[in-house]
């Protein structure tokens, strides 16, 4: 990946509020940010889990087949994956 990027999608948590979270890719690494409707700011995840990791390939991926992204950069992501161990669709650890 070459230039710089922002990707932002949210989720509902356990109280029914929105969270909303952006990874940014800086040319160099992705850092993810997290911030609630009601927060001021972006709050940035130190070390975001695999959740969150396959939370980002799949908004690639479909960002991609939408025509919005080239197919290079969810490669480039899942080589990221592959080096940090993390695989699509791997059972939970409670579901084994």
């Amino acid at each position: 990946m070459t230039k710089n990027q922002i990707h932002e999608w949210h989720e509902r948590i356990e109280d029914g509020r929105k969270q909303y979270i952006r990874a940014y890719w800086n040319s160099r690494e992705w850092q993810f940010q997290v911030a609630h409707p009601d927060g001021e700011k972006w709050l940035l995840l130190e070390q975001p889990g695999p959740e969150r990791w396959l939370e980002l390939r799949d908004l690639l991926f479909r960002k991609y087949q939408r025509k919005k992204l080239p197919w290079k950069y969810v490669e480039e992501l899942d080589k990221m994956l592959e080096i940090r161990g993390i695989r699509e669709n791997e059972p939970a650890k409670d579901e084994e």
